[in-house]
């Protein structure tokens, strides 16, 4: 039995994986659901919004350089220093920043530290907990971090209305460096490294071999367009169109993350008796309904059911993120396979809000939103039909002093 799966480690670093979780929980919550609202409340341009937006997909684009640059420190620290140092930005970025450019700036500089880790996290999670119980664990330690969310967003949602928005985000995200610095005491044994770095260009070669998974990167790319111009939107609907209060917004995340507690204990019990691949089609299926949702929505109040089912999704998606590269990739190349979806999860991230905000200068953003679920339609179409192809069989990666010598013949 793998070392990693003894039944005492896994418990010790569940707990520990559970308590960051829950530190996570109380301000990232208050930073996704607030930020991009106070921009815009703070006088800022759709633009400036876009790019609140597109921040943590510029921390995908960058991932994997960055999944190189770290590939030979333990993946267990690559995750706590960088969770550590992004939480220490954050608050000293938001108390500083005097504009609605300088605030979305310093999100963008918090979120490219903090997706640093996606291939080290994804790692982790595969060496951290046993094939059968992973989706699972990582569905009950979500759920530590949305019940922790409901509070903070909720609570947030009220001061923000009361005192500058900067010292809320500074102080939820105090409380969270403990849940950072808690993950150094990770106990994980990494696999052998390879004798060699690959260059990116064998990389990426061999990955668009893999057919399956080249089919599925490019029915995310098409669907997660349409998605993520749709994501620009909201908070300008919200504040434009349905002019909600900051506390009617807290109230809706923690209606969302109500949701997404009872979500993630379905979505992981699920996922560990089934196909993480079929679920997140339907997952995306499901996607579609909240664009929907905001075009008919005729109040405020009416939004509450788009709430509901954004937890659901959510708490879908963050899972299926990380077990669909599980289930796709072979083990010793998992970290490829995470950094090249997370290149194309940035660069489709990034691209799309400034798509959408450009839009914003010609049409109303409810056509935008319809443009988006085009976009979102066409890639569940591709998602389905990529389901169907067969998985390839992908050669191990070979050490080299273990290769036959080339000759010249061939």
């Amino acid at each position: 039995m793998d070392g990693n799966w003894a039944p005492a480690r896994v418990r010790r670093n569940f707990r520990i994986d559970l308590f960051s979780a829950v530190c996570s929980g109380l301000y990232i919550s208050v930073l996704v659901t607030f930020m991009p609202v106070v921009v815009r409340r703070l006088g800022g341009s759709a633009g400036e919004v876009a790019l609140v937006v597109a921040a943590p997909f510029i921390g995908h684009l960058l991932a994997p350089v960055f999944a190189y640059l770290l590939s030979g420190i333990p993946v267990a620290r690559v995750v706590a220093g960088t969770t550590t140092l992004a939480r220490v930005v954050l608050i000293a970025g938001v108390l500083v920043a005097a504009t609605p450019l300088m605030l979305a700036a310093t999100t963008v500089v918090f979120f490219v530290i903090t997706v640093a880790n996606v291939a080290a996290y994804t790692a982790l999670m595969q060496g951290m907990y046993p094939d059968r119980e992973r989706a699972q664990a990582m569905a009950n330690v979500r759920i530590g971090a949305s019940i922790a969310g409901i509070a903070s967003a909720a609570v947030a949602g009220a001061w923000i209305d009361v005192i500058p928005a900067a010292y809320v985000f500074a102080a939820a995200t105090a409380l969270a460096l403990p849940g950072a610095v808690a993950f150094f005491w990770v106990r994980h044994d990494d696999l052998p490294a390879p004798p060699r770095r690959r260059s990116a260009v064998s990389i990426a070669r061999d990955l668009w071999g893999d057919l399956r998974f080249r089919r599925l990167l490019i029915a995310s790319t098409v669907f997660g367009t349409g998605n993520l111009m749709n994501a620009a939107i909201y908070p300008i609907m919200l504040v434009d169109h349905f002019d909600a209060p900051n506390t009617f917004i807290g109230i809706m995340y923690a209606v969302q993350s109500a949701t997404m507690i009872a979500a993630y204990f379905v979505w992981g019990r699920v996922i560990d008796r089934g196909s993480s691949l079929r679920l997140s089609l339907l997952n995306q299926v499901l996607v579609v309904l909240v664009p929907l949702g905001y075009l008919v929505a005729p109040n405020t109040w009416a939004l509450l059911p788009v709430a509901v089912v954004t937890g659901i999704i959510v708490a879908g998606g963050e899972i299926t993120f990380y077990t669909n590269v599980v289930q796709l990739a072979p083990r010793e190349r998992v970290v490829q396979y995470a950094a090249a979806q997370s290149l194309l999860l940035g660069i489709r991230g990034t691209a799309a809000p400034f798509i959408a905000s450009g839009l914003l200068a010609s049409v109303e953003p409810k056509a935008v939103l319809l443009l988006g679920v085009f976009f979102m339609v066409a890639g569940c179409a591709i998602f389905a039909g990529a389901l169907r192809e067969p998985k390839r069989a992908v050669a191990p990666v070979v050490p080299a002093a273990a290769r036959p010598a080339e000759t010249g013949s061939s």
